[in-house]
């Protein structure tokens, strides 16, 4: 395709720039994760994209190309939540883990998927591997563990290698674009689920919003995460959106005054602590079981808790 047509209409600035059609976003994103672009194309595309910002039926379009292009889905006729992990930590430890925890306790089948490494954060990826909890590379065993611990984290390098590699060029270009946005709404389940999605900046949170409320039967919870994890950050007040068959309800997260957190977020000093709440030698965050209700609550479709 004409690559070159493509970054003249969405590199005019942020005001000048226009949509791409439905079609022409599809087929641009479907090149882009088969590597057929060249690097200079690559690079303009990728800021061009920062600076406009998505529309929301190239967005719908992305993900599109994305799902068409999934090495496998996870099959499950029992609802499942999906954690999206691509932020890490570097200031907070990173509780991820825990939430994932926290609601296969619940009886909640737990899928999160995410980068290996992130060389300067401290990823769900690593503290599922310091704490053992089950990591998986192929749809049967993805299954396996979801009916055995209800829980599982599958790397985006096997759930959608494709995928892996184009966001992977966050670190020669040296931020964050499109490709990082569409794959937090990546559904990797053949079955009922329910999205986290958590981000970091106002005018994205809207952007997902009203991606999610184009579809009429999905179940998701979109609120700006803990350094964009899918956690909430402990003592900032957040909103939180949730959508259930094509109507959004808004909660509260007031915050806390204190929290007993540890000062630093390494994999040792996060492990600990999140082994201490496992073990009942401290309560669960609050910030973390405020969450784990209200997924519970959308997954279920039970009561709402009270905030």
């Amino acid at each position: 395709m004409n690559f070159t047509s493509i970054i003249k209409e969405i590199g005019r600035g942020a005001k000048g720039a226009r949509g791409l059609s439905t079609s022409i976003a599809q087929d641009a994103f479907t090149a882009l994760l088969a590597n057929e672009v060249s690097d200079i194309q690559l690079g303009a595309w990728w800021l061009a994209m920062r600076i406009k910002g998505e529309t929301p039926d190239e967005l719908a379009a992305f993900v599109e190309a994305m799902q068409a292009t999934l090495a496998f889905q996870v099959k499950s006729e029992q609802p499942v939540v999906v954690l999206p992990c691509y932020n890490g930590a570097r200031q907070l430890p990173n509780l991820t883990p825990l939430l994932a925890w926290a609601l296969a306790q619940m009886g909640v089948c737990v899928l999160l998927h995410g980068v290996r490494q992130d060389s300067t954060r401290v990823t769900t990826y690593e503290l599922f591997q310091a704490l053992n909890f089950p990591i998986t590379s192929t749809a049967d065993a993805t299954e396996a563990a979801l009916k055995e611990r209800n829980i599982a984290f599958t790397p985006l390098d096997a759930l959608h290698p494709k995928l892996a590699v184009l966001i992977a060029n966050r670190w020669r270009i040296g931020v964050r674009s499109t490709p990082h946005t569409v794959t937090k709404l990546l559904q990797p389940v053949d079955g009922p689920a329910v999205r986290v999605i958590a981000l970091t900046h106002g005018d994205y949170i809207e952007r997902m919003g009203a991606h999610v409320a184009s579809k009429t039967d999905a179940k998701a919870v979109v609120f700006r995460g803990c350094e964009g994890e899918p956690v909430l950050h402990p003592k900032r007040a957040v909103s939180v959106q949730i959508f259930q068959n094509g109507v959004s309800v808004m909660h509260d997260w007031p915050g806390v005054a204190a929290h007993d957190l540890p000062d630093t977020c390494d994999i040792a000093t996060t492990v600990a602590y999140t082994e201490s709440v496992i073990r009942g030698e401290r309560p669960m965050p609050q910030w973390i079981d405020w969450l784990a209700r209200h997924v519970h609550q959308i997954t279920h479709e039970i009561a709402p808790p009270k905030s």
